[in-house]
């Protein structure tokens, strides 16, 4: 492996990582960008999925197989790893954005011809673009500054894409005025929108290949000296990454079947019948607060610890919920914006919690979390399922039984935290 010409102190055994060194910080910025403009392109699934259910007749089950499709690849995230470890991180990054490029192209011609396959094929393709790019970015994101800080940059950098998810549905109003109201006048504008996207992907595609050389390889990269424990430990036989993954594996499916089913849901009868075009513009301020959640997460865990806050955004989804399954109207809209808000710190701050015991096993940790992604191909599925069934309202059991689960999770992490004799935290810096 060819090491940099420069040592720095992510590299160093037996070193607390510090502040990040110049050339780091713009490594940094760009995985930021990436996070930034990925997160806008891959919000388009959930902001046409109503289209998509209309223009090809599709149940609330049927619909949910475009989140299942993105979420496969998941399943290879364990191999995905291994090939990073190789190929290394920034050009593992330029690779993921590629393959973005070309899942969004062959979208275009999977509606143009009104193939569902297709479109489920690119949402594939998508979706092992966004694998790859998780897989590498999260653990740069946490190496690339103090070792004290990295729930606080994860929460910023997915904040970034949460940013980005609010640029998608107001853009998607003003592509599809509140005139265009037939399915099939709407679909000439979404292919169009799809082809702009998938030519800007391919040039940051270029540009990340042609950065490349400027910036530090962190194939080896750990943000963490780890106790001689944790570090001779496979994150395969580590008790923390697998409870973690398997968190994540629910936290991420629920999250995936809340995106795709607030359009749904508010446009529907228990909340008060609403148009195409307001829901729209809703969508963008659930996404507004799902950013703000994010962004409030990156200056709180710095005063309290992830895992308080984390307990306390839980019960705030919990009782959204509660509103949203059991009152009609503004108040059912209210409580499906609240949890824009309260679940956006879920992932990244569940993911830098189960990162920070995985010792030099990064890129393996990093694997195996990301497969929780996987969740999102089941989940949204079965809240479907239930949809149909029991009604869209009522499915929303389905989050919060996740949500209870994951409260008991947090309260035994934060327990755990307070034992004076904890061998795998993370050192102060």
């Amino acid at each position: 492996m060819k090491q940099p010409a420069v040592e720095t102190s992510a590299m160093k055994p037996g070193r607390v990582r510090g502040p990040a060194m110049p050339g780091e910080e713009r490594l940094l910025y760009l995985v930021y960008f990436i996070y930034f403009f990925c997160g806008m392109t891959q919000s388009f699934e959930s902001v046409i999925l109503p289209e998509l259910k209309e223009y090809f007749h599709l149940g609330y089950q049927q619909q949910m197989y475009v989140v299942t499709a993105k979420s496969i690849p998941f399943v290879f995230c364990p191999l995905l790893a291994l090939f990073i470890e190789r190929a290394g991180y920034v050009r593992s990054l330029g690779i993921a954005i590629s393959v973005y490029a070309a899942g969004t192209a062959l979208l275009v011609p999977g509606l143009a011809f009104s193939h569902y396959w297709i479109v489920l094929i690119g949402f594939g393709i998508i979706g092992t673009g966004f694998t790859l790019q998780m897989i590498a970015g999260n653990p740069m994101i946490s190496a690339l500054g103090p070792a004290s800080s990295s729930s606080s940059r994860l929460n910023l950098g997915n904040a970034l894409g949460a940013i980005a998810q609010i640029i998608a549905p107001a853009l998607m109003s003003v592509i599809l005025p509140a005139t265009a109201i037939a399915v099939q006048s709407k679909m000439p504008r979404i292919v169009g929108l799809l082809l702009v996207l998938g030519a800007l992907l391919a040039v940051i595609a270029a540009t990340t290949f042609g950065m490349r050389s400027s910036f530090t390889d962190f194939s080896d990269v750990a943000s963490v000296t780890p106790s001689p424990r944790a570090a001779d430990r496979s994150a395969w036989r580590n008790p923390a990454v697998i409870a973690g993954a398997c968190i994540i594996f629910l936290v991420l499916g629920a999250e995936a079947s809340l995106f795709s089913n607030f359009l749904n849901f508010v446009e529907s009868g228990s909340a008060g019948s609403l148009p195409s075009h307001v829901a729209q513009r809703l969508f963008t301020v659930y996404f507004a607060l799902f950013a703000g959640g994010r962004l409030s997460a990156a200056w709180l865990q710095r005063k309290i610890s992830p895992e308080v806050h984390l307990v306390i955004c839980l019960a705030g989804a919990l009782t959204s919920l509660g509103v949203l399954m059991f009152t009609r109207g503004a108040a059912a809209i209210t409580g499906a914006l609240a949890l824009g808000f309260f679940v956006s710190i879920f992932f990244p701050t569940l993911y830098a919690i189960a990162l920070r015991s995985a010792g030099h096993s990064k890129a393996q940790a990093s694997g195996m979390l990301t497969v929780g992604f996987l969740g999102a191909a089941f989940v949204p599925v079965l809240q479907g399922r239930l949809a149909d069934h029991a009604g869209l309202q009522r499915s929303y059991l389905v989050e919060a039984c996740i949500y209870v689960t994951i409260l008991f999770f947090a309260f035994s992490t934060t327990v755990s935290r307070r034992k004076p004799a904890n061998n795998d935290a993370v050192p102060a810096s």
